[in-house]
């Protein structure tokens, strides 16, 4: 190419690259400027393999008979043998290069054919033009091209344009071909191909996508149905009225723990959407680490007794962190849940948290079924899990560390995983940087996101008397929090949309109001900001509660602009309302 003629191609008869098993040897040649007697000849050699990928090439000169004049050598690259000549080496390299990397070669033939998967662009024969790769050659106008093809095939300039741009039949006489013309033509076919294979790429990837999206929609199927299962089993059962006194309180407790499962599942599913789009964010404050984990023990020992596993806990109480307390706990938890499902029955975890002057680690080891070698790269990974067959032993969908290694960046820390081998348990490490300077450190409880023990004292009751409006379309949601909030001696009205409420507060002022959000006609939002327009004297300043499914951070951030003073998701724990709402008669009467 360049500005020397040339002629590419196989020596002899073309190989069809149908046929390139027969016929392997694929070439590309070109006259040597020094001696125009002299071909200078590039062999592909594709291993007989199914789409040709070339593994070698070799350069070789040939005499005008056909003789062997040197070679063939070893190259990689055509810029040895004619770097000194006028010749750009840049379009044979790039194609050498490609076919290397296992792309299908492009063959200039001695017809001055273009070649690339099958088709080809014919500059001696019965057309000039013919279509390459989806393309005309009238799409890539070339002045110069056409007037030196026309030129040097000693043919009319007007037939030839006319050839071109009609792709009529044009003379057999030998058209020599132009460099830069036949450099446009091979960019496109590389720019087609690569297209092309990408087109394939995308559909595999696509088809990948799909299929790892009915995998997942099949397994939250199956983690959905197995605790509903056993809520409606026992369900079922307590209404015979005939089981003994510990039956129904086992009944009850499985209950529970299985819609906090259900709960979990959700919350991890929420989890992941934040952090695919970039909503989740850490709401920093100074806290002491051990009380967290502490806690998070707490919530899961249950669980461990239940499966007969060992928690061995040591906990260095001076490690201070600026962080969410609610997702340093979610850290600590899915890790600890995670080796309590991995750990059979007999077997020991180990919860270690230490400090050195920069960091605090946490350690949480398991004697449990470890992780395979090749799995280990990809443990953190969402929806990967080692054993995803429908003969697992363990449940999940796979999103607890995913999610786990996330809170862990957002608190500029690291996370680690090692594993013997199977049956040999795992050790996960975090690592956190501590608080710089802390000196008051808030060791509050946080309130447990999984993993809730089952509760069995009495509910609180307030601490004077209230009366509380409940807004919820549901019927069920409203008869419970009207039976918690009735149990905790509070007066309750409840009603089922925003029309009802403002009336009811228009004819009864309630202390407190307790709010849905997904409401018919006009939402809880609209109603409370209909609410914060009234006088005081009218219940505009009424203290109100949302309750709602819409948990997301946006979601509380949009409750509270509108105007309400709490924000708490379902389902609801019954001690947290109550003392979200003792909390707010409280500060109201402060007020007064």
């Amino acid at each position: 190419m360049g500005s020397v003629r040339v002629s590419c191609g196989m020596r002899h008869l073309p190989v069809p690259s149908t046929n390139t098993a027969a016929s392997p040897s694929v070439t590309c040649e070109r006259m040597r400027r020094d001696d125009p007697g002299l071909w200078a000849q590039d062999i592909w050699r594709p291993p007989l393999e199914k789409y040709g990928s070339v593994t070698r090439l070799t350069v070789a000169l040939y005499d005008a008979e056909g003789r062997l004049v040197c070679g063939p050598i070893n190259r990689t690259s055509l810029f040895d043998l004619f770097g000194e000549s006028e010749h750009d080496p840049g379009l044979f390299a790039e194609c050498a290069a490609r076919c290397r990397r296992g792309a299908n070669a492009i063959v200039v033939t001695n017809r001055f054919a273009l070649a690339a998967l099958g088709t080809a662009l014919v500059l001696n024969g019965d057309t000039v033009g013919a279509a390459v790769a989806g393309y005309r050659l009238s799409e890539f106008p070339q002045p110069m091209a056409i007037e030196r093809l026309a030129r040097e095939a000693r043919l009319p300039q007007a037939p030839v344009w006319d050839a071109v741009r009609h792709e009529t039949p044009a003379s057999r006489s030998r058209i020599t071909s132009d460099g830069e013309l036949l450099k446009v033509l091979a960019e496109t076919v590389l720019r087609e191909h690569d297209r092309s294979r990408e087109h394939v790429d995308l559909s595999a990837r696509l088809q990948a996508a799909n299929a790892a999206k009915d995998e997942f929609l099949a397994m939250v199927s199956h983690e959905l149905r197995g605790p509903l299962n056993a809520i409606l089993g026992w369900t079922r059962l307590l209404r015979t009225e005939h089981l003994t006194e510990n039956a129904r309180a086992r009944a009850l407790d499985t209950i529970e723990r299985n819609a906090w499962t259900q709960t979990r599942l959700v919350e991890d599913l929420l989890d992941v959407s934040q952090i695919v789009a970039g909503q989740r964010e850490v709401e920093r404050q100074l806290l002491a680490l051990a009380p967290i984990i502490d806690q998070a023990v707490a919530n899961l020992s249950p669980s461990a007794d239940a499966k007969q596993v060992r928690l061995d806990v040591q906990l260095q109480d001076d490690a201070l962190v600026a962080g969410d307390s609610l997702q340093l706990q979610r850290i600590a938890t899915n890790l600890i849940a995670n080796a309590i499902k991995f750990t059979p029955p007999g077997g020991d975890i180990r919860v270690r948290l230490s400090r050195d002057d920069r960091h605090a680690t946490l350690i949480v080891g398991d004697s449990g079924s470890g992780i395979r070698p090749e799995f280990l790269p990809h443990i953190f990974e969402p929806f990967r899990q080692q054993d995803a067959s429908t003969t697992r032993v363990h449940g999940g969908i796979g999103l607890g560390l995913t999610i786990v290694r996330h809170l862990v960046v957002l608190h500029g820390g690291s996370i680690g995983a090692e594993s013997a081998g199977i049956g040999r348990g795992a050790t996960f490490t975090v690592v956190l940087p501590l608080a710089a300077g802390a000196t008051d450190v808030e060791q509050r409880r946080p309130v447990a996101v999984i993993g809730r023990p089952v509760e069995t004292t009495p509910l609180p009751r307030f601490s004077r008397g209230v009366h509380v409006l409940v807004v919820d379309d549901d019927r069920d949601a409203r008869e419970v929090l009207h039976a918690v909030l009735q149990q905790a001696g509070a007066e309750v009205t409840t009603v089922a949309s925003a029309r009802e409420a403002l009336a009811s507060i228009d004819q009864a002022r309630p202390d407190v109001l307790v709010s849905d959000i997904g409401l018919p006609d006009e939402d809880g939002y609209a109603l409370v900001r209909q609410l914060r327009m009234r006088r005081a004297e009218n219940g505009g300043r009424t203290p109100a509660v949302a309750v709602t499914a819409y948990a997301a951070a946006a979601d509380r951030e949009r409750a509270a602009a509108s105007g309400y003073d709490r924000h708490l998701s379902k389902p609801i724990d019954a001690r947290e309302l109550i003392r979200a709402i003792e909390s707010l008669i409280t500060s109201k009467t402060m007020n007064l």
